[in-house]
């Protein structure tokens, strides 16, 4: 389907209210009518009767569009295509034989035919009988243990698949297979997914299914994914404690009654009183690049996250003090964290999950430790703690989850923890248990001279063992093993083009992915202006910086320049008139610091400066939920080719957060470092 198509078809999400409105609201009126016995309502009940019938058109005619893009239940979309019709037509024979003794029973049958599509519509995108599952199931509101469960019904049939059947069948069924994982049966949930097994029996935090729907609802692994009702915590304590009991579909219901009711075991929140974190040291720790996330709407908790991070010292390290009382979740993996500075990490009384996998602590750093009352997960994979930490991890009141692969905890360390805290799980990671989570891989290097070019760039991937395959992918999309596979010769890249690589191999876990952007230049400005200055806080090197031919990966690098609730807008002069058809853009992206891509770009030629012809006109959609952190190239041609020495450019912001957005309705970011023409 074409891009204009595709953007009427998107338009049915604003048309489809419309008509149901308007012909409800001519049922009052014909109502009202009917009973008086007076015309005082006819003019408006003949006037919503018109706007329903042009509203019904324009909405059935959009959702035919949008139909076409595919991925959606044959079967109801064919009911809810052809009854949208139906109330379409039937909404236009009203208006016509409004003048007859047919009027209200015609406007009685446009009116259950749209109650009708709209009842399809909703089980289409919600989930079949999402209208109806809540007058049809009504034990599904009442907690665990309070419907009414059947004598001899088994933990899986009395909690687990009431909680699938309401959160996940929607998109695990015959009829829509995402990730070929079915949930509707216990086959299907045993045979798992595209991806392996998804519940290994006893092991929670090792399976597939119950890290998806722990994790935050930002991530794009989360499931259910964005847009749909996420799992309680109610609902994701069950799904873990039938899994602890070895995900059997025998066990009785009663085997699990006592500890489904008790969800404030499973509340991940320290209960104590805490107040919401002041936004302007939210704002200073995003400023020194460390990612800040609130957990959830009118909740004052924080994660915080300095994973990979090489430049971590005591000064940085000692902002996270101004919110100490609200951070519970803090995520070190793979940075410079070490023992000097774990005393500052034990400044956080409230923290319930740490990760410190792949740092350089040692016993003597874990000692900080100690007084953490509610930490209740901890990684410390991949570091030099030993047996000596033994006392201490006993010490912690609250911990139930631990992850030791690769420490240089001993096993009969880990046997003697466990004799004296039966209730703690430990994931050692050991090479006998083939159900232990895979090690990751490091990321692969990228090579390369240079990242800006004129004609091309040889490009080369690197790693140390030829035994581990390399897959990328030149279009922003995240690669995967589907992605192009690396054969050893140097990729010779001729447009501009974000490179994405990661490392992949049977029995490991996909190494992280890394990236690096190329951006062709045919055309360098002499000089470049701009409408107005960038903010103080990222100046870069003003419009200088839009044309020295450096960019980063990073929004607070000197490279970018940032506008917050504004637009950028540059002139370019190119002294000589050049042969303009394609003009790049490079940009970050980091919505969790308010940064978001651009959401429109503009660009005007001029033979003197200052009459102006438009040329580009691209917008962006806005985005429905928490994009990666990136950088990365927009890149739009010309309609045709122009003759010109001048160039306006305007790349529009989002100017606002969106709604689903923490900060909602505050003011956002643009940022870019780079402004290519071809």
């Amino acid at each position: 389907m074409t891009s204009l198509g595709a953007f009427f078809g998107r338009l049915h999400l604003v048309f489809l209210h419309l008509p149901i409105g308007f012909l409800f609201l001519a049922g009052v009126l014909a109502v009202l009518t009917f009973r008086q016995k007076t015309g005082h309502y006819r003019p408006a009940l003949d006037l919503a009767v018109l706007a329903g019938a042009i509203a019904a058109v324009l909405s059935a005619g959009c959702g035919w569009l949008l139909s076409n893009e595919g991925g959606y239940d044959e079967v109801l979309l064919q009911r809810h295509q052809w009854l949208g019709f139906t109330a379409a037509a039937l909404a236009g024979a009203t208006w016509f034989l409004r003048h007859s003794r047919w009027y209200f029973g015609a406007l009685a049958l446009a009116i259950a035919a749209i109650t009708m599509a709209g009842h399809f519509g909703g089980s289409l995108t919600h989930g079949e009988g999402y209208l109806t599952e809540t007058l049809l199931h009504k034990t599904e509101q009442a907690g665990p243990g309070e419907g009414d469960i059947k004598p001899g019904a088994t933990a899986y049939e009395a909690f687990i698949q009431p909680i699938f059947e309401k959160k996940c069948v929607s998109c695990h069924n015959p009829k829509k297979k995402k990730g070929e994982l079915l949930l509707d049966s216990k086959e299907g949930l045993l045979a798992g997914g595209k991806h392996g097994i998804v519940v290994k029996p006893g092991k929670p935090d090792s399976s597939e299914l119950y890290r998806r729907i722990n994790l935050p609802g930002n991530d794009e692994d989360r499931m259910p994914p964005r847009g749909k009702l996420p799992l309680s915590a109610e609902e994701i304590a069950m799904v873990r404690q039938w899994i602890e009991l070895g995900a059997d579909f025998t066990i009785p219901a009663t085997a699990m009654q006592a500890s489904a009711m008790a969800t404030e075991q499973t509340v991940s929140f320290p209960p104590v009183p805490v107040k919401a974190a002041d936004p302007d040291a939210i704002d200073l720790l995003r400023q020194n690049r460390i990612s800040v996330m609130s957990m959830g709407r009118d909740i004052p908790w924080l994660s915080v996250s300095v994973a990979g991070k090489k430049d971590l010292d005591a000064t940085k390290l000692d902002l996270l003090k101004k919110v100490k009382n609200q951070v519970v979740h803090l995520d070190c993996s793979h940075s410079n964290v070490d023992d000097r500075l774990m005393p500052l990490l034990a400044e956080l009384p409230n923290l319930t999950r740490l990760n410190l996998s792949g740092t350089a602590v040692s016993d003597e750093g874990l000692k900080h430790l100690k007084g953490l009352q509610f930490l209740d997960y901890l990684n410390i994979t991949n570091t030099a703690v030993g047996d000596a930490s033994l006392e201490i991890l006993a010490s912690l009141p609250a911990l139930r989850s631990l992850y030791t692969w690769n420490s240089r905890i001993s096993p009969q360390g880990l046997q003697q923890l466990q004799s004296r805290q039966p209730a703690l799980h430990v994931d050692s990671g050991a090479p006998s248990d083939s159900s232990a989570a895979p090690l990751q891989l490091r990321p692969p290097k990228i090579l390369y001279a240079r990242n800006i070019f004129e004609d091309t760039v040889r490009v080369t991937l690197d790693f140390p063992f030829k035994t581990v395959g390399l897959f990328y992918t030149l279009d922003q999309a995240s690669p995967t093993t589907q992605s192009y596979r690396y054969k050893g010769e140097p990729l010779v890249i001729s447009e501009s083009a974000t490179l994405r690589v990661i490392a992949a191999k049977e029995g490991w876990e996909n190494s992280p992915p890394v990236q690096a952007s190329f951006v062709r230049r045919k055309w360098t400005p002499q000089s470049a202006t701009l409408a107005t200055p960038p903010s103080p806080k990222y100046p870069g090197d003003g419009a200088a910086s839009l044309t020295d031919g450096k960019i980063g990966e990073v929004y607070t690098e000197k490279t970018f320049i940032g506008y917050e609730g504004e637009h950028l807008t540059a002139i370019l002069d190119f002294g000589n008139p050049i042969d303009f058809h394609r003009l790049s853009v490079h940009y970050a992206e980091n919505n969790g610091s308010w940064v978001f891509a651009p959401h429109g770009l503009r660009v005007w030629t001029s033979g003197d400066g200052k009459n102006w012809s438009p040329s580009i006109h691209a917008q962006y959609p806005v985005p429905a939920g928490m994009q990666e952190t990136r950088a990365a190239i927009l890149s739009e041609a010309a309609p045709k080719p122009v003759r010109t020495r001048y160039l306006k450019v305007t790349v529009e912001s989002l100017l606002k957060n969106p709604k689903w957005h923490p900060g909602a309705g505050q003011k956002c970011w643009v940022f870019v470092d780079e402004v290519l023409v071809e």
